[in-house]
Formats: C-alpha cells, structure tokens, sequence
C-alpha cells in the first residue's frame, strides 16, 4: 500500500496527473488534492476519517491511487479496461466532501450574504479571467469595510482550489513573503526559501489562473521610487503566462498614483487593465440593497421600515463592518430573549434611547 509520504500533492503533480484523466475529472481531482494538502495536513488517513463521517464507502489505497495517476492505469503504465472507480461516483464523493466543508467553515457564522457589490466584484472578476480577454489586469478601489475581502474570499472558495487564490500583501511589501505565501498556496511550504517559492510559482501558474492581491498598496514601497518588487513580479508573470491578477486597493492609493513619478509608474497597470476607465470603483458606502439584505439576512423584524436607520449606521467609520457589528450583537441578545431581532435590540447594543 501507498505511503502518505509517497504522494505528491503539489499543483504542478496535480496537473500532470489530471492531465491523463478526463476533462470533466481534472478540476475535482485538483480540489480533491488541495484538500487533502490545506485541510487534511497531506494525511490520507484523516481524509479517510471525513469520508467515513459522510458515509462514503471507498478505501484508502483507491483515493492514493486516484492522487498518483492510477486511476484508469496499472502499475506498470499500461490503461485499464474499467477504471478503479466510476467517474460518477469520483464525482459524487468530491461534491459530498466539498458540501460538508462548506458547511464546516460556516460553523458559527454568518452565511455569506450576496449583495449587489459582491455580483459587481464578481461579475468584474469573471469578466477579466475570459479566455479571449486582452487584457488580464483587473484593479477594484474601495474603501475598507465595503465587502471587498469577504467577496474575495467567497469567490475563491468557489472557485476551485489552485485556481484562484486570494492572499493579503505583507504589510510590508515583502517580495519574499508574498512569493511564499503564493507558493504555498500551490502546495509550497511557508519554510520554503525564495529562489524555490519563486520556481515554484512561475511553474505552477498558467493562463487559467487568477490571483487577487488584497489591499495591494501595501506592496508599493516608496524609497524604492520606479523599482517597485512585487508589482515587477506581477507584471511579468502576468505577462509570460497570461494569468489574471487582481489587484485590491483604497481609493487614497488610487489618487496618489495620478501623481508625477507614481503616474508614469502604474501607467503600464493602467494600460493592462484597459485603462483607469476600467477600473473597478465601488460605492463609497453600501448601496441601500446591500443593507437590507444583511438585515434580512439577521432576519430583522420590519427590515424596510427601517432602511434609513440602517444606512446610517452602515455609513459610520467602518461601513459594513460596523453594522454587521451592530445586527450581530443584536441578534444575540434578542436570541438569548427567546425573541425575533427587532430595532428596539439594536438600539440598546448601540447604547441608544
């Protein structure tokens, strides 16, 4: 039997190995193998304890060799007549695992809220990773607290392992700590030196990758004037292996960069994203569905009666957050009341008459 030690869970085995598969196989297999590597500490063992909480029967030397590239192959290379394991039934157990760690991660929290600006920064999104698209630059200003980074993070979650990842730039601007955190992310260590997160990054990434950079302007290091590191970085890796990349950044760095050496700069950004005119502009405060979609969402009683209150709350420092705050704090009073969550609740976690 296969040892957890012999299997190769990076996203450039991955890929080799889904490349003998079917199409409609590879992308699974490249989530069933980052799973296995982010969520199950490359054990096999505790991937088989998950699948047994779900009632999925198969064992541990099919999974290992479904990972390895034995699938439809024997040992010695040569196709199988059946394959180890139907295609249907592969693909039943990656949607069974896939559900149950969505439910996981939703734990105690909060169900992702789909807002209008969660569409606009998705549809962005999608937009810039179609596969005729010129140009593969995608740059979204915002003010913090406007759902950027949870709409990030819900877009990676549903969109397959390796194939977009979201990551936030190092306070600061670290080239080394934004290569190995990319790298990891393709099944790199975060002990990992340099010259290998480097390797392995521009190895791994093609053109169906996107990788968005939140809160980018920590990346842009000013004594260093023109030479900026990381945004080099992205520009040629952008360039050699056509990938997407979206860049996050507040609309305090956006202005600046209309200024003299910065605007020559970032010009080449520009240029790649289309133009400033493409840019990705958010509203400076949720827009008035968003709002009372997250009251909904806390199943607030008479939500559009009260609209206005809750816009402006909504457009105090911190925006969504302080509301969320706010409905959250609420919502576990009026839960430990026995009691539907009413404005009279969030009224007095505000401190309010």
């Amino acid at each position: 039997m296969e040892q957890n030690n012999q299997l190769r869970l990076d996203d450039i085995t991955l890929g080799k190995q889904a490349a003998g598969y079917p199409e409609e196989m590879r992308e699974p297999l490249m989530w069933l193998g980052g799973f296995i590597r982010e969520k199950c500490d490359r054990d096999l063992d505790l991937l088989m304890v998950r699948v047994k909480e779900l009632g999925i029967q198969h064992d541990k030397t099919t999974f290992s060799k479904v990972l390895r590239g034995r699938w439809n192959k024997d040992s010695n290379d040569k196709l199988l007549e059946v394959p180890i394991l139907q295609l249907s039934k592969f693909l039943k157990v990656v949607e069974m695992l896939k559900e149950d760690e969505r439910l996981r991660e939703m734990a105690g929290k909060l169900p992702f809220v789909v807002t209008t600006t969660a569409r606009m920064i998705w549809n962005y999104i999608d937009a810039r990773r179609a596969r005729d698209r010129v140009n593969k630059f995608g740059v979204i200003v915002g003010y913090t607290g406007n759902q950027k980074t949870a709409s990030f993070k819900e877009y990676q979650r549903q969109h397959n392992h390796g194939l977009c990842t979201w990551q936030e730039a190092p306070e600061n601007g670290s080239m080394r700590e934004f290569l190995v955190t990319l790298s990891a992310k393709y099944g790199g260590s975060y002990a990992d030196g340099y010259d290998s997160a480097r390797q392995r990054v521009f190895r791994t990434v093609k053109s169906r990758n996107t990788i968005i950079v939140d809160n980018a302007q920590a990346l842009y290091r000013p004594k260093l004037g023109t030479d900026q590191p990381v945004f080099n970085l992205l520009r040629r890796l952008q360039d050699e292996r056509e990938c997407t990349v979206i860049l996050s950044i507040t609309p305090e760095f956006g202005a600046k960069l209309t200024h003299q050496m910065m605007q020559g700069y970032f010009e080449q950004f520009e240029g790649r994203a289309g133009g400033r005119r493409n840019f990705l502009t958010l509203p400076d405060y949720p827009p008035e569905e968003d709002v009372l979609a997250f009251a909904q969402a806390f199943k607030l009683r008479d939500a559009e009666k009260h609209l206005p209150y809750l816009v402006e709350i909504a457009q105090k420092p911190g925006r969504v957050r302080a509301l969320l705050e706010d409905l959250q704090t609420a919502k576990v009073a009026a839960e430990a009341e026995g009691k539907q969550l009413t404005l009279g609740h969030i009224k007095e976690a505000r401190e309010e008459e």
